[in-house]
């Protein structure tokens, strides 16, 4: 029964942190949570590369989007430090 809450309120958590919309991109719903937060972080690392490269070029968006893809790293990878602790 903890397990089941503790995995729950994980999911919950990720969905909040990483969207609907990537969430559903996951393809991964039997997984437990530690996989799906470490497939979210490297979804993020690529959309945050791909903001970089468009900064390199000179998109007015650019900013915006780094700033958002640092946020969603910084509290993934608190939400899976957490997630190896339980």
């Amino acid at each position: 029964m903890n397990n089941n809450l503790s995995e729950q309120a994980f999911n919950q958590l990720l969905l909040q942190i990483a969207g609907k919309k990537l969430i559903d991109s996951l393809n991964m719903i039997d997984s437990d949570s530690k996989s799906k937060i470490e497939k979210c972080i490297a979804i993020t690392n690529e959309e945050y590369s791909y903001a970089l490269s468009l900064q390199a070029d000179c998109v007015p968006d650019s900013k915006r989007m780094i700033i958002q893809a640092q946020k969603r790293l910084e509290s993934l990878n608190s939400l899976l430090t957490l997630a190896k602790l339980i």
